[in-house]
């Protein structure tokens, strides 16, 4: 575990982690309408801020986030000008807390660390969202859901197959829970350092089926891990997937939002398409460790489209999913 312990002077980049959260099209100058679906290119956050309500997964030295204010105020200068504003923080915290990335270093002693993940498994890839939050809470106990093989082909046949070489996000619904920490971990706390927890997650043969049919280059959920909490013990998706390389984002946050303004239902039973063409941006600290907090954005670019029969002309085509 790398302890992340540094002024804030000498980590500038991080600036992105603590930019507020949600759409980024003021941010960019390729703003969107985003109403009901993306009409013009629209960027989303994913990532929820670093803070003192961050959640972290138990074990690890630092489970927490602690700032310091090193300098903040005015200074007057040497020759008596006017006094400039001046600011300098200091913060402590876990590699594995908030939204982060595991690097497949992780479990997986050949694996890439942090630094070592190409940037082209990180930078403007495709993206698919399986959303089976329904599924998640039709169940008596929703912490025992475990996304299966089935579920995957539900979402093809419905969206379209996933992209090759695509990080999948999977929506289960439990970032509601988020920032209760004892609700999102399903834990009291009273069980030390290997604690039973209760959350959703993917099943193993799930996790195989996206890396060898789909080999998809990242893994993201809106929980603690994709691994069922009760599993803490036999992280199976963990090994499968770091295993083959595939990074893990979890604490997935605001993929309600994203869904809702990119995402077209399909009509009479077919196969949704969208104009909205899925890319995403994985931004993680760069260290050599095992995982670090990141900024995960989601762009939504629109398919050209005009009265061609097949549909969007020089896009994706339509028998992949989009989102």
């Amino acid at each position: 575990m790398l302890r992340v312990c540094s002024s804030s002077g000498l980590w500038a980049p991080l600036v992105l982690l603590f930019l507020p959260a949600l759409t980024l099209s003021e941010f960019f100058t390729a703003g969107g309408s985003g109403a009901g679906h993306a009409e013009e290119s629209e960027w989303f956050d994913l990532s929820y801020p670093i803070d003192e309500d961050t959640i972290f997964y138990p074990g690890q030295k630092y489970e927490g986030f602690e700032l310091s204010k090193d300098v903040q105020g005015f200074n007057q200068t040497a020759t008596g000008n006017y006094p400039f504003w001046y600011a300098q923080y200091s913060f402590c915290m876990g590699e594995h807390g908030g939204t982060h990335v595991d690097a497949p270093f992780h479990f997986n002693k050949l694996g890439w660390k942090l630094n070592e993940i190409p940037l082209k498994r990180l930078v403007d890839v495709p993206a698919a969202v399986i959303d089976v939050e329904t599924d998640v809470f039709a169940l008596r106990n929703p912490d025992e859901f475990a996304l299966e093989i089935k579920h995957i082909m539900e979402h093809e046949a419905k969206y379209g197959q996933i992209p090759f070489n695509s990080v999948v996000l999977v929506r289960t619904g439990w970032a509601r829970y988020w920032p209760n920490k004892q609700r999102y971990l399903g834990w009291n706390n009273s069980t030390g350092h290997s604690p039973t927890m209760h959350f959703p997650g993917l099943s193993g043969p799930a996790a195989d089926w996206l890396v060898r049919e789909r080999h998809i280059v990242g893994l993201g959920i809106d929980s603690p891990s994709p691994d069922l909490g009760n599993a803490a013990a036999n992280q199976v998706v963990h090994i499968i997937t770091l295993g083959s390389q595939v990074y893990i984002i979890e604490n997935v946050a605001y993929l309600d939002v994203l869904l809702k303004k990119t995402r077209k239902q399909p009509q009479f039973g077919g196969v949704a398409h969208s104009n909205c063409n899925l890319r995403l941006f994985v931004l993680p600290m760069k260290t050599g460790g095992t995982g670090a907090p990141a900024r995960i954005l989601a762009h939504c670019k629109p398919n050209v489209v005009d009265s061609h029969p097949h549909g969007a002309v020089g896009s994706t085509p339509t028998h992949f999913s989009q989102y």
